[in-house]
């Protein structure tokens, strides 16, 4: 049988084939919390699949599926589910891919502050929606175009070339003030002590630095920006994830039947679990809902 590193520093492991959790997956009344995440992939696994896996493969299996459910969910879905997770940057020239906010991240939604000059009421300033342009350079930012847009009451925004938000209109010849709301994905070993601006505190300073150390207390820590409802099919796509990485990365035609066909029916069972699982989030969470 192939063989891999056996992850460290594991929670309280859960009863050999026994959910962790009060209710059988897969119920509507599933719920989380108290029991640490590693146990409940180990329940979905099974204890001899759920040996083969290490820290490494762990961490990367979740944060792949974390993309991979967040997808689906709407960006004001998202930005109600980021608590008091880090969830705006004020600024009036906003890194995006540039090097002063270093990871990847989803952009929720952009506001332009307005100027006392530009409000007829009162003086008083607010924040605008922002609508976002692709194409920058087109005749949208050419003020001798009959495509010219110049409303403070319905700005826009686009990523310029050196990974910027910029907001348009300027006042008069600068930067307006503007409030970007952006999720940052989970990322394994990175902390705030690395980047203030990140979503999910994952770093050594926080003690979170692999999946295997998240307590049950702590799992929100893994899932700022989703639903609840959300986190049985991120587990399902993680599992699915571990076993298709095995098989990619270990095993060889020759190498153990046994163990293929087992990782093989595991990943058929999860699957039919989590299109239920995703079916349902689209409905409730999606852009088709």
């Amino acid at each position: 049988m192939a063989t891999s590193n056996k992850a460290q520093n594991y929670g309280v492991i859960s009863n050999p084939g026994l959910s962790p959790y009060q209710d059988d997956i897969g119920t509507s009344s599933f719920t989380f919390g108290g029991k640490p995440p590693i146990d409940y992939i180990q329940f979905l696994l099974g204890d001899e699949l759920f040996t083969l896996f290490g820290d490494l493969m762990l961490n990367e299996a979740f944060e792949s599926a974390f993309k991979t459910i967040s997808e689906i969910i709407e960006d004001s879905v998202i930005l109600e589910n980021l608590g008091n997770a880090n969830k705006y940057l004020l600024t009036a020239h906003a890194d995006y891919g540039a090097q002063g906010f270093s990871y990847e991240k989803r952009i929720l939604k952009v506001l332009r502050e307005n100027t006392s000059l530009e409000d007829s009421v009162n003086n008083e300033q607010y924040y605008y929606v922002c609508r976002r342009v692709t194409q920058h350079l087109s005749n949208s930012y050419n003020p001798h175009s009959i495509y010219y847009e110049n409303d403070p009451f319905d700005p826009t925004y686009y990523i310029d070339v050196d990974g910027g938000i910029k907001i348009r209109p300027k006042n008069t010849s600068s930067e307006p003030t503007g409030k970007v709301y952006y999720m940052s994905f989970p990322k394994f070993g990175v902390g705030k002590d690395v980047d203030t601006n990140i979503t999910h505190d994952l770093g050594d300073t926080s003690g979170w630095n692999n999946f295997s150390l998240i307590n049950g207390d702590s799992e929100q820590e893994i899932f700022h920006g989703l639903p609840v409802q959300a986190r049985e099919a991120v587990y399902l796509i993680m599992a699915i994830n571990l076993c298709f990485g095995f098989l990619s990365n270990h095993v060889q035609d020759d190498e153990d039947n046994e163990l293929v066909s087992l990782l093989n029916a595991q990943i058929e069972y999860l699957s039919k679990k989590s299109e239920v699982e995703i079916k349902r989030i689209s409905e409730q969470y999606g852009a088709a809902k």
